[in-house]
């Protein structure tokens, strides 16, 4: 028992580990970390003193919210975020949320996603700009500008437990419930945050992970031989 559920928990953090090495060059990523806690109480059975065995549990996953490194791009439509916010974009069931300032125009001259999502403005609307125009510039607020006049403005907006967002795939957030509000940083035209992830400890991370399963595997398995060997003798 102790062994199967060492397995499961180091199965998650290799999960998670994994995941969080997957997306070390996903604009924006925001690496995860699994919270574990000590069960009080089991309903284990072994041969030793069940009060001497200690279980643990993961009990959720924390979001580590500290901005990546901001790189210039050159390519105009590309914004990166100084400060705690989020852009907001357009979700099937109404905003979501992004650190990934990835943008493009479409056809229609529509400023969307790498993944296709219409990127809202300070007003709810999906911002449309006309793609034969001048080179957009984008100030600091996120108010975009075409031969000097304003088009609309990159919805921005932060949150008072950013930590508390949940991630709903394609990197793009959930607020949970939580009302937007003003966003204090700064919007960089020209430039991608890069994701958080720490590769070299995410790596090695997973090696001790791994490490670690492969012992409980073999306590495991030598459980199972005693137990085979004691049925045995009993049969006998």
């Amino acid at each position: 028992m102790l062994g199967l559920q060492t397995q499961r928990v180091l199965q998650r953090r290799m999960d998670v580990a994994a995941n969080n090495l997957a997306n070390v060059a996903t604009s924006g990523f925001k690496a995860d970390a699994l919270v574990l806690e000590e069960a009080e109480e089991t309903q284990a059975h072994a041969e030793e003193d069940p009060r001497q065995i200690r279980f643990v549990r993961d009990i959720g996953i924390v979001h580590q919210m500290e901005q990546g490194p901001v790189a210039m791009t050159g390519n105009p439509l590309d914004v990166a975020l100084e400060g705690d916010g989020f852009i907001m974009v357009q979700g099937p069931n109404g905003p979501q949320f992004t650190r990934d300032g990835a943008f493009t125009l479409t056809g229609e001259g529509r400023l969307v996603t790498s993944d296709g999502r219409a990127v809202l403005s300070s007003g709810g609307a999906p911002i449309v700009l006309d793609p034969q125009g001048d080179t957009p510039s984008i100030g600091r607020d996120g108010a975009i500008r075409v031969a000097g006049v304003e088009a609309g403005r990159i919805g921005v907006v932060s949150f008072a437990a950013p930590g508390a967002l949940s991630k709903v795939g394609d990197n793009l957030w959930d607020a949970q419930g939580q009302a937007p509000g003003e966003f204090e940083g700064v919007v960089v035209q020209g430039a991608l945050e890069g994701s958080n992830v720490r590769p070299v400890v995410e790596l090695t991370r997973l090696i001790e992970i791994s490490r670690a399963y492969q012992n409980a595997a073999k306590i495991v398995s030598g459980a199972d031989d005693l137990r085979q060997r004691a049925i045995e003798r009993l049969g006998r």
